[in-house]
């Protein structure tokens, strides 16, 4: 009976091993190989720059940027064995002192009150495992902690911990935690920070400081106190630590969301989403958000205040889901860099970029393509025209009645006078001269990609047009003439450092120097005593041209405008379009906010644009445009290009009290002087 009670026992213990061997290497081939886990890298963040190197934002899925353990601070990584793992240089992976420790600890509090979990441990199950709670998973996780160890020295596994583990608020790793919570580079943390970030992955919704401040201050305590009875730290510098104040970095402020996005879209349609989200871009981008957060202020304030004259104005307020909205848009005119986008008035509400995605009538901010065409074309800006009520018809009888927008005509007039005062008439008849097809190259030329409208009716902005487009044309003028290419990115590296794309500044000539000179020189008039003097009267001072625009019956509001290194433009509607208004045109509601960004942002300066070769100056006549003489009451300073200036002294002044010649109006004074000019084709 003995002998078959030995040999029973002996069975079972026999049977025992084999099936625990059994089971143990089946677990361990089930395991997956942990070779490679240095190569491995996971989803990295990309992160965006401005064009002086400071942070914007970045795209993740799950926001993380690997950094070596040189570049970790010591106090980060020893705070983190303290609190974490003390034993973490003693042990294989497993601790087994440890899960006695906590077993008995959590024997006394009769609930889970201390985990066994070591450092290597919780790499494995964030690396390999999922997060569920069986005895399974933990039998595959002690398994794999022992393969880890195998192939890592501590050091490696140390790295890849505070690289994988999960910090709260979206952050993976301690280099994206760092910026997150402090608004700095890891390597820069004090000890009392490193020790408070320390404290959080047990625990990141309880300890995170943004929402918890209390208990994450009592947790960074903790994590000093374990540093000091571990020898890691004196006691002075606990005490020291635990009383330093902390200051958290700004938290959920998006730089120029709206701009981030369109770099993101760029960035997808050359990369891909896979590498947006995962590849640890570093993406250095034109924006500089000195500039971005001076336009943000001079536009949240400017559209407050044009929300309260449009319902002044007698526009109907329909909630806040038909709220005004608007867009600024700011370029370097000798780079195309965009240095400034605003694409609505809050982009948690709306994701709709206004700035590029939006096309709007520009209105008579259109006038200077027009203008910039005739230029070129035979005309100077001493060419009259008449100011007066013409009827236009096509080709089939339908005839159309432009008016000016004062309802005022000045009779005959220079094309800078008509400029200035953005006078329709003028305008119209202009463009039945140049031609609406020449206008239209112009237009392309100069960067409107799409014209809608091919009559005479373009000549007053009817044909939609996005703010980037029409900043793109003024940048044109401001750049004597050489278009130069938007660009929202200049540099993209891998995550690595190795470049993968450098944009150079490019551009072509699409006007003469001289052409472009005289328009600006006609539009700094426009700004000093047109329709754009409003500029003047809210104590800009700097050298400045630009051109209001206002689209029919006050649905849209323009200003573009420029200085000699800054091309800005504004635009102001609702996206559903409606009037906003009686009198919201750009003079009124865009014009104050262009001046305060540029007298804030400090552009000025009484530099003037620079004049090219080939340019006369003359005085004239502001009422002929003939070289002015003894009889001209009033004159002007005009430049033309070599060649196409006046010749002879004006002899115009003969009959004072006339407003202007019959022979002027082809022997008639009628009001409504038809005039049987295709509005299409031309």
């Amino acid at each position: 009976m003995r002998n078959r009670i030995a040999f029973t026992i002996a069975l079972l213990i026999s049977v025992g091993l084999g099936v625990g061997i059994a089971v143990i290497y089946t677990y361990m081939s089930e395991l997956p190989e942990v070779g490679d886990m240095m190569v491995y890298r996971p989803s990295l963040a990309t992160r965006l720059y401005d064009i002086n190197g400071n942070y914007i934002d970045e795209y993740f899925i799950e926001k993380r940027t690997w950094i070596s353990l040189d570049k970790i601070p010591d106090y980060m990584v020893k705070a983190t064995i303290a609190i974490e793992d003390e034993r973490f240089y003693a042990h294989g992976g497993i601790d087994v002192r440890g899960i006695l420790r906590a077993f008995l600890v959590n024997i006394k509090h009769r609930r889970i009150k201390e985990g066994a979990s070591t450092i290597t441990m919780q790499l494995t199950r964030s690396r390999f495992l999922t997060r569920e709670r069986t005895f399974k998973r933990k039998l595959r996780e002690a398994f794999q902690s022992l393969k880890v160890e195998q192939h890592y020295t501590k050091n490696e596994i140390l790295e890849m911990y505070l690289n994988q583990i999960y910090y709260g608020n979206g952050a993976y790793g301690v280099e994206s935690a760092a910026r997150t919570y402090f608004g700095r580079h890891a390597i820069d943390l004090s000890l009392g920070e490193c020790a408070m970030l320390a404290g959080i992955p047990n625990r990141p919704l309880k300890y995170n400081p943004y929402h918890n401040p209390v208990q994450a201050d009592k947790r960074k305590k903790l994590v000093l106190d374990k540093m000091a009875d571990q020898k890691y730290i004196l006691r002075d510098e606990c005490i020291e630590a635990c009383f330093a104040p902390i200051s958290l970095a700004r938290t959920e402020i998006q730089n120029a969301p709206y701009f981030t996005e369109y770099v993101r879209t760029t960035l997808e349609k050359k990369y891909g989403t896979t590498m947006v989200y995962h590849g640890g871009l570093q993406v250095y981008t034109t924006l500089d958000l000195g500039l971005q957060d001076i336009a943000q202020r001079a536009f949240m304030t400017g559209i407050a205040t044009a929300t309260d004259k449009a319902r002044r104005a007698g526009s109907r307020y329909r909630g806040r889901e038909d709220e005004l909205q608007g867009a600024m848009l700011g370029i370097d005119p000798h780079t195309g860099f965009i240095k400034v986008m605003i694409g609505g008035r809050n982009y948690k509400k709306s994701v709709f970029n206004r700035a590029v995605q939006a096309r709007r009538q520009p209105g008579s901010s259109f006038k200077p393509i027009l203008y910039t065409a005739a230029m070129e074309n035979g005309f100077t800006m001493a060419s009259t025209l008449l100011d007066v009520p013409r009827v236009f018809s096509d080709y089939e009888g339908r005839e159309w009645r432009p008016r000016n927008f004062s309802n005022k005509y000045r009779g005959k007039v220079t094309l800078h006078e008509a400029l200035q005062h953005s006078v329709n008439l003028v305008a119209v008849q202009l463009m039945a001269k140049v031609g609406v097809r020449t206008v239209t190259e112009y237009a392309r030329r100069m960067g409107i990609s799409k014209i809608t409208k091919r009559d005479l009716s373009l000549a007053l902005g009817s044909s939609e047009a996005s703010l980037l487009e029409m900043v793109g044309a003024f940048s044109v003028l401001a750049n004597g003439g050489a278009r130069m290419k938007p660009l929202a990115i200049h540099l993209v590296k891998d995550s690595q450092g190795q470049i993968l794309e450098e944009n150079f500044i490019s551009g072509e000539p699409v006007i003469s120097p001289q052409a472009a000179y005289v328009m600006v020189h006609t539009m700094q008039d426009v700004i000093n005593v047109g329709t754009g003097r409003n500029i003047r009267r809210l104590g800009f001072r700097g050298t400045a041209a630009g051109k209001t625009g206002t689209s029919s019956d006050f649905v849209d509001a323009w200003f573009i405008g420029f200085t000699p290194e800054m091309c800005l433009g504004l635009w102001m509607g609702y996206d559903s379009p409606r009037s906003m208004g009686s009198r919201m045109t750009g003079g009124a509601i865009c014009a104050p906010i262009w001046a305060e960004f540029m007298k804030e942002a400090n552009f000025s300066s009484s530099k003037p644009f620079p004049r090219p070769e080939n340019i006369v100056e003359l005085e004239v006549c502001r009422k002929t445009g003939m070289l002015a003489s003894a009889l001209c009451e009033k004159t002007r300073s005009e430049v033309f290009i070599e060649g196409t200036q006046p010749l002879h002294a004006c002899d115009g002044h003969q009959r004072r009290n006339a407003p202007y010649l019959e022979e002027d109006l082809g022997g008639s004074k009628q009001d409504d002087t038809k005039q049987n000019v295709p509005l299409e084709g031309l």
